[in-house]
């Protein structure tokens, strides 16, 4: 009963709490300006300016409420025609290139696990001997003249990125993987 008592009595009072604080927000509105301060002419001290300089405010009380210029009306665009999707006739989802550094890659569109069936099909196709397949990390494990070699599949903005590596973190002779990627530009099925 006790408790309920009091849960009642806080449950009374909390409302009125804000009738014991006033809401000074809005203090500055009537707050009034006080002169400079004068020092007596025979203190010397260093020269007294202003932190936060108030600038003065003109009388004339504002007319007319401002009007924001309109912005400035869009340019109409002349209709562009679009190059065609990659599964549309006449234009192949494989290019060869290479990349900023100069190394030979293989530009694949496509969903992931068709670009990744895909390569496997081609790789058996040219006669490459495929060690291993890693579809997770993208790597296909090939030997190529009895050297061990790895091609490596990564997503970019708009394809699929192939490269030949010789390792983790060297690069594939460039000879050797233009050649062999522009074996499967040609044969992809």
């Amino acid at each position: 009963m006790k408790r309920l008592m009091c849960v009642v009595l806080a449950l009374s009072v909390l409302p009125a709490c804000s009738g014991f604080f006033r809401d000074r927000s809005l203090a500055y509105v009537d707050a009034q300006s006080t002169p400079p301060l004068n020092i007596p002419a025979d203190v010397s001290t260093r020269p007294i300016t202003p932190l936060y300089p108030v600038p003065e405010v003109a009388a004339s009380a504002v007319e007319a409420p401002a009007e924001a210029p309109f912005p400035p009306t869009l340019k109409t665009q002349v209709s562009v025609d679009m190059a065609a999707l990659p599964a549309a006739p006449g234009r192949t989802p494989v290019k060869f290139g290479t990349d900023g550094n100069g190394v030979p890659e293989l530009r694949v569109v496509g969903p992931r696990e068709r670009v990744w069936d895909e390569l496997g099909r081609t790789l058996k196709a040219i006669d490459v001997t495929i060690k291993d397949r890693n579809q997770s990390l993208g790597l296909v494990y090939i030997t190529i003249a009895e050297q061990d070699y790895q091609l490596r599949m990564i997503r970019a903005t708009e394809a699929y990125v192939i490269s030949l590596q010789r390792d983790e973190e060297t690069l594939a002779p460039v000879n050797l993987s233009r050649n062999l990627l522009g074996t499967l530009q040609v044969r992809w099925l």
